[in-house]
């Protein structure tokens, strides 16, 4: 019976045994990174597509929660501003043309938000741009002024009426990523105030 001799690994064969290793240690490496980076990607254009969102909702709630104004007449009778012959002051959506150039619409847009079962709301909003922000501000009937940053870079924010229409509202804006300024987003929607007693006016050369 022959005796089994026992060979151990050449020094060629754990050369190449360890470059395979190696390799593909190496390859693990670039896969993770590759990944990594993806997923850093992103996360970053997840976080500004979550802001853009939240700008059109932000917009579209207000437009769309426009009601007309309740007021009393002498007699203690509730009714709508508007509703009366001869009362032209409806609960107005204000376009200022602030630039005097009708033909990218106006750059702030101005409009109030009441309640049914409360009077003495008035809130007065405005959208507007200021140091590349987008800025809602809002006013209380007593005065009170609050400003909220929507948007901490944007530009272009244009407010159109519709001449068919005089209850539709069209906004474009162009909001910037903060973290990497080439990234930006164009808005382009319209918002139809679902509503009588609202139209929307555009005021020219305003200053």
């Amino acid at each position: 019976m022959k005796k089994l001799l026992k060979k151990g690994f050449t020094l060629v064969e754990l050369s190449i045994s360890s470059f395979i290793v190696a390799l593909i240690a190496l390859i693990l490496i670039m896969v993770f990174r590759s990944n990594l980076n993806t997923w850093q990607w992103g996360q970053k254009h997840m976080e500004f597509n979550q802001q853009v969102q939240l700008v059109m909702k932000q917009i579209f709630t207000d437009l769309k929660t426009v009601n007309p104004i309740v007021k009393f007449d002498a007699d203690g009778n509730m009714m709508f501003q508007g509703e009366k012959i001869n009362d032209l002051f409806p609960n107005l959506v204000t376009i200022y043309d602030k630039d005097k150039n009708p033909d990218n619409g106006g750059e702030e847009i101005v409009f109030f938000l009441t309640s049914f079962n409360d009077e003495t709301r008035k809130d007065r909003i405005k959208y507007f741009i200021e140091k590349n922000k987008l800025i809602r501000e809002e006013e209380d009937y007593n005065g009170n002024k609050k400003r909220r940053v929507i948007a901490e870079k944007a530009k272009d924010l244009f407010f159109n009426d519709d001449p068919g229409d005089i209850r539709q509202v069209q906004i474009k804006v162009t909001l910037i990523d903060e973290k990497n300024e080439q990234h930006t987003e164009n808005l382009d929607f319209a918002v139809r105030l679902e509503t009588d007693l609202v139209c929307v006016k555009v005021v020219k050369n305003y200053d």
